[in-house]
């Protein structure tokens, strides 16, 4: 609180008089009544307060005038009251401004999505309101029963996917008790950090040579690591390959049968040297080495 010649700032309000002393104009402020909530005194009905009768206005403005104290807190307390009417109506502006929020009906969405449809009945294209009624409720139960057919035909589009996967999966294990029972090492024999993405996993178990084509990958994880960074289009397409190549190898070697006949007579002499047209090293590549390996089976007689 500021202090002055005749004048007193208590925060936002200043008291300047020419006829009390500031230290009276203190004792006003210290002894000013408790605030009243205007906005609630307002809001209050009529009916919940009794009727009081008012002092003598004129007594009290006669003492105004002889006591200082009393003249300060008048025009305190009328300052304050002021500023919680001001408040008060700013507050009610605000929430005037602000938009009405309202809890949506049930059913309300419903019937502003049917409004969206394209084809939708309106009012202006019949001559009776009646008319328009039943054309819209004719038009809301053909839209409900083609999202009831679609509901159920993706419901059992869903059912036969799964069905379908069940399957697989059914076939798939039996595949591989049957590898199991036929090497018991086969597991140990499997590389389990081969990297498998999941388009050549699905091929894998749906394809009839997926054992063998889980082993070859397990035996080559570069080339594993290479199909499975590939687009699903190009794995795919390197899957196929690979299908076509194991399924066109023999699965096991053939039994070779020893002749007892004398081995032929060579002749006499050195033959030029040849290189071997079947050889495979680090740098050959997939395709060749497939080719390769086909045709030295074919040259030796086990396709």
């Amino acid at each position: 609180m500021n202090t002055d010649a005749g004048q007193v700032t208590d925060g936002d309000i200043t008291i300047d008089s020419n006829h009390e002393t500031a230290e009276q104009i203190q004792t006003a402020f210290a002894d000013d009544p408790p605030p009243v909530d205007a906005a609630a005194s307002e809001d209050a009905p009529a009916s919940d307060t009794a009727p009081v009768d008012e002092p003598d206005v004129a007594p009290v403005k006669a003492k105004r005038r002889s006591d200082p104290t009393e003249a300060v807190k008048s025009a305190v307390a009328k300052q304050r009251e002021a500023e919680r009417r001001a408040d008060a109506a700013e507050a009610r502006m605000q929430a005037m401004a602000e938009p009405i929020r309202t809890e949506p009906t049930p059913g309300g969405g419903d019937w502003a999505r049917f409004k969206q449809i394209p084809g939708v009945p309106t009012v202006d294209q019949f001559d009776a309101y009646e008319d328009y009624s039943m054309a819209m409720s004719a038009f809301v139960a053909d839209v409900r029963h083609h999202e009831r057919d679609a509901e159920r035909a993706q419901a059992y589009q869903q059912h036969q996917q799964e069905q379908t996967q069940q399957a697989q999966t059914a076939q798939w294990n039996g595949r591989l008790q049957e590898a199991r029972a036929q090497n018991p090492d086969f597991d140990s024999s499997l590389n389990p950090d081969t990297p498998m993405s999941l388009p050549m996993q699905h091929l894998a178990m749906d394809s009839p040579h997926g054992i063998e084509i889980l082993q070859w990958l397990s035996a080559h994880p570069e080339e594993s690591q290479r199909i499975s960074t590939l687009h699903p289009a190009e794995t795919y397409r390197e899957m196929g390959k690979l299908e076509a190549r194991l399924e066109a190898a023999p699965s096991r070697a053939s039994a070779r049968v020893v002749s007892n006949a004398k081995p032929p007579i060579r002749p006499v002499g050195t033959s030029p040297h040849q290189t071997d047209a079947f050889a495979v090293s680090d740098d050959t590549s997939f395709d060749e080495h497939f080719r390769r390996m086909n045709a030295s089976d074919r040259a030796r007689g086990r396709l």
